[in-house]
C-alpha cells in the first residue's frame, strides 16, 4: 500500500477504532448506572463479555462473507497505521513489520479463504483465536525464519 493511500484510509481506520471503542465505553456506563442500582459488578463483567466476545472459529464459520471482510480489513487497517507511524524498523518489539511484509500483496479475499479452510481442515481447532490462526497460519508459514527487511513492502491493494 503507497502511502498517500495509507493516509487516505487511515482517518478511515481510526474512526472504525473509535466507533468500535465507543461502543464498550458505553456498555460499561451501562453497567455502572446497575451497579448503583444494586446489581453485582461481576453479572455486569459477565454481560459485557457475553455482548463481545473473543472472536474464534466458533464465530468465524458463522459469520457472513461480509463480517469476515470487515474483520480482516480491521486488521489489515491497524496494521498499516501502526506500520506507518514507526516504519520498517521500529524502536519496540512489535509484530507489525513481519505482518506486513508477509501479507504484501495478499487480497482479503485470499485471506479469508486461508482462515476458511484452516477451520475446515481443523474443525476440533475452532476454540482457536482467529488472529492467531492468521498470524500462525499466513504470516508466520510466509515469513518462515526471515529477519524484518528494512524495505517497505510494495504496494497492496485489498481486493473485495
Amino acid at each position: 500500500m503507497s502511502r498517500a493511500s495509507c493516509f487516505k484510509t487511515a482517518p478511515l481506520a481510526l474512526g472504525l477504532t473509535v466507533a468500535l471503542m465507543g461502543t464498550p465505553v458505553a456498555q460499561a456506563a451501562e453497567s455502572a448506572n446497575a451497579t448503583a442500582a444494586g446489581s453485582k459488578p461481576a453479572a455486569a463483567i459477565t454481560a459485557a463479555k457475553a455482548e463481545l466476545p473473543y472472536p474464534d472459529g466458533e464465530k468465524w464459520i458463522t459469520a457472513t462473507e461480509r463480517e469476515k471482510l470487515a474483520y480482516l480489513l480491521g486488521i489489515m487497517n491497524m496494521a498499516m497505521a501502526e506500520y506507518q507511524l514507526t516504519g520498517p524498523n521500529p524502536r519496540y518489539r512489535t509484530l507489525i513489520p513481519k505482518m506486513v511484509q508477509s501479507l504484501d500483496g495478499k487480497t482479503l479475499r485470499e485471506m479469508l479463504r486461508a482462515v476458511d479452510e484452516y477451520y475446515q481442515a481443523n474443525p476440533n481447532q475452532r476454540k482457536r483465536s482467529i488472529f492467531e490462526v492468521i498470524w500462525s497460519e499466513i504470516v508466520a508459514s510466509k515469513a518462515g525464519g526471515k529477519t524484518q527487511s528494512a524495505n517497505p513492502p510494495a504496494t497492496t491493494q485489498n481486493k473485495r
